[in-house]
């Protein structure tokens, strides 16, 4: 994915030798707590958080006035310009007096935790909380977050947040974003099971929080679909725009890739929509970028146009990320600790680390220029190997170097080993992001 921001150094940290994590168990790994923290996806879109790095960024998007004016009048809304500041589609939604004031709390060992504010359509759901401690000299964060429908069935969901260590005796203001399935209906009411982490150590026990969903709010914005079936060729590879489905939280584009293509599309550069009046609509860094659909297809996340009526409308991309299909596949020397099958000479394995049913990569990514404003996490959570083992997942981390010709960008990867079916002589990993490109650029009228 993609996100039109100057990233001057990375989030994360890079993998750790993996004694320690034999030491301490897999499980309760310091590092892999800290990894999560700033992007967590559960149950539903489990399978895209290699996909979801969020970036910090300059915001240079201005609240509305007619936001700015309706928020100034409503006690304890003010914190929602900040955390909506970098996305105009929920500032309408907001101005279109979308959101519920609920100021629901619940206190557990000294951390109190209230839901402020509930913005929601049928699609995405905002819940705007505070999180406030009294452990001194401590930081707390926060680490999970289940929604139990009336009946204490787990609703199912996707959710991501930015959860950074919080002081003692401070309000800290946040956002959870919630994702919709498709064919879920909305509870009149949901409770937020939510655990914590102090200083880094998750505790085990959580504090919930039931709130109401007045589906007035949202019952009266239908989602908008525009039907586009234009099928594109570049540099011989044919996909298909199927169509734009628009909701007050977002607008997301379909798009299907021909089966046939000799390349495999990994995703777009600076995908975005252009009015007439060329205003852009774009993904600007906080939720789900990008979501399967089907084998072949792919829907796209992008800013809502939903309270705006443009007279046309224009998909554009500055670039497309691809590969040969034989390719994909990355071959590790278990024995040797080298490639055996790279797409080229920019992937570099780092490190390998195997120790009892613990295997640990590092690998490394000579990026250009072109690629300095994206952070490719070319791999995501599965390992294979000659002997047909399985493998948990444990932990990813993802960062960054500057270098003179350009970036390296580093991955780690952790994995636990379930079965033993003899002496390993190989792993293989399947790449879903790398710095090819198509040669050309898309501009397709869908509008």
């Amino acid at each position: 994915m993609d996100f039109d921001t100057d990233m001057e150094k990375t989030k994360s940290q890079p993998l750790p030798d993996i004694e320690p994590y034999i030491r301490r168990g897999i499980a309760q790994a310091k590092e892999q707590k800290r990894m999560r923290r700033r992007n967590r996806l559960i149950r539903l879109y489990s399978g895209l958080a290699a996909c979801c790095i969020l970036f910090a960024f300059v915001l240079s998007v201005r609240i509305s006035p007619a936001v700015a004016a309706y928020v100034s009048e409503l006690p304890g809304m003010d914190k929602i310009v900040e955390l909506i500041r970098d996305d105009r589609g929920l500032q309408r939604a907001v101005e279109h007096k979308m959101v519920q004031d609920i100021g629901t709390k619940a206190s557990l060992s000294g951390i109190t935790f209230t839901i402020d504010q509930v913005l929601t359509d049928q699609k995405r759901m905002l819940l705007f909380y505070t999180l406030k401690h009294e452990h001194t000299g401590q930081k707390v964060a926060l680490r999970g977050v289940k929604l139990l429908d009336a009946s204490g069935k787990e609703w199912e969901h996707g959710a991501s947040w930015g959860s950074m260590g919080v002081a003692a005796n401070v309000e800290h203001k946040d956002r959870i974003d919630v994702y919709v399935p498709e064919a879920s209906v909305i509870p009149e009411s949901l409770t937020a099971e939510v655990t914590f982490e102090i200083d880094d150590v998750k505790q085990d026990s959580s504090l919930a929080v039931t709130f109401p969903i007045d589906r007035s709010k949202y019952s009266a914005f239908e989602k908008k679909v525009y039907p586009v079936d234009k099928q594109i060729t570049v540099d011989g590879q044919s996909l298909t725009i199927e169509q734009i489905t628009v909701f007050p939280t977002q607008t997301e584009v379909s798009i299907r890739f021909d089966p046939a293509n000799k390349k495999h599309i990994f995703g777009f550069d600076d995908l975005k929509l252009v009015d007439e009046k060329g205003q852009t609509y774009a993904f600007w860094g906080n939720g789900v970028p990008v979501r399967n659909n089907g084998e072949n297809g792919k829907v796209f996340n992008l800013e809502s146009i939903y309270f705006l009526e443009p007279q046309q409308l224009f998909l554009k991309a500055s670039g497309i990320r691809a590969l040969d299909r034989d390719k994909l596949q990355v071959v590790i020397d278990a024995k040797k600790q080298t490639l055996v099958k790279a797409p080229d000479d920019k992937l570099k394995l780092a490190a390998l680390r195997q120790v009892d049913d613990v295997v640990g990569l590092d690998l490394e990514l000579r990026v250009e220029e072109e690629s300095d404003r994206h952070l490719f996490t070319y791999f995501g959570n599965d390992i294979t190997d000659n002997r047909e083992n399985k493998y948990e997942y444990v932990q990813g981390t993802t960062s960054t170097i500057a270098s003179p010709d350009g970036r390296t960008q580093k991955q780690g990867l952790l994995f636990k080993r379930l079965t033993n079916k003899g002496t390993i002589d190989d792993y293989s990993l399947t790449l879903t992001d790398y710095p090819t490109r198509l040669q050309g650029e898309i501009t397709v009228q869908v509008k």
